[in-house]
């Protein structure tokens, strides 16, 4: 990715590497900070599920940090697989967070009172959803690499 900034020759070019470069700078950063916050806050320690998005954020960081060295088919096609891994890690989570919400506040997500209190209960459903903008924004980069 450094490699790709530098050589580009043209300012379209020069644009489309710095927009790559800054959303890999995102994911990495969210990699960093939802790693740590999940071991802050002990999120790992509840049960085997609730360790899954910290495992994720720990293999996720230092592939993303390889893309900024080397974007080679052999780093990108594991990384770009990663990074699915954790948008679906994140849609699972938000709907595990809601249903569980759901069940503890005893009411249906069938309804939209029954959403939005499932929504606001004491499972936070948009930290779920961080994930998957972490994956989603690293497919974006993934993607729009040419070979």
């Amino acid at each position: 990715m450094i490699e790709a900034l530098i050589r580009a020759q043209t300012e379209e070019e020069r644009t489309l590497e710095f927009i790559r470069f800054a959303f890999l700078l995102i994911a990495l950063f969210g990699f960093a900070f939802y790693s740590m916050e999940h071991w802050v806050l002990g999120h790992f320690a509840e049960s085997w599920q609730s360790r899954i998005p910290f495992y994720v954020s720990l293999v996720g960081f230092p592939l993303t940090a390889l893309m900024f060295w080397h974007r080679g088919r052999w780093v990108r096609y594991p990384w770009m697989l990663w990074m699915g891994v954790t948008f679906l890690t994140g849609v699972l989570g938000a709907y595990y967070h809601l249903l569980w919400n759901a069940r503890d506040a005893e009411v249906s997500l069938w309804t939209l009172s029954g959403f939005l209190e499932a929504f606001k209960g004491s499972r936070p459903v948009l930290a779920a959803l961080a994930h998957t903008h972490i994956g989603a924004v690293a497919l974006v980069v993934g993607f729009t690499i040419k070979d």
